[in-house]
């Protein structure tokens, strides 16, 4: 139980970080687009804010999108490799992103023109932290095996836990 809720805490910092660096890259992608074109870079405070906003952003994705996805992906392909559950975890938030992007862009009254650009723009941005979560949670669960079955110890009860 333990080496499960840790594995997935990991997992959910990662995905975390991964958004933040997202947002890092994308503000600097803007911020090159602006230089370029002699547009308003905004003010100074727009970095940190892009990246402030992100990580509220991934705080509030962790329970909505990342873990139910990990969880449902682990749940049916357990059994069947790290590479099945990344894939499911994977299909199951781009379902779950597609269909928060679309109701908060209906619910903003964007055009609907737009709903497909902003789903679009969603899936794409959860892809990467999904897979980080994926691989950390299931990597923190062999190492949890591998590890006692190394040095000696109590395999039996981890195995159990690991998942």
């Amino acid at each position: 139980m333990v080496v499960g809720v840790v594995r997935h805490l990991v997992g959910m910092a990662a995905a975390c970080l991964v958004l933040v660096a997202e947002a890092v890259v994308g503000y600097l992608g803007l911020l090159a687009y602006a230089l370029a074109t002699g547009s308003g870079m905004g003010g100074p405070l727009a970095g940190p804010m892009f990246v402030l906003i992100a990580a509220v952003l991934g705080v509030v994705l962790i329970p909505l999108l990342f873990l139910p996805a990990v969880a449902v992906a682990e749940a049916v392909g357990r059994h069947r490799g790290t590479g099945r559950v990344v894939v499911l975890s994977v299909l199951v938030a781009v379902v779950l992103a597609a269909g928060y992007a679309v109701a908060g862009a209906l619910a903003s009254g964007v055009s609907a023109g737009y709903v497909p650009l902003v789903a679009g723009i969603a899936v794409l941005l959860i892809v990467a932290p999904v897979v980080l979560y994926a691989l950390t949670a299931r990597g923190l669960g062999w190492v949890a095996r591998w590890v006692p079955r190394r040095w000696g110890g109590t395999a039996v009860a981890l195995s159990a836990e690991a998942g």
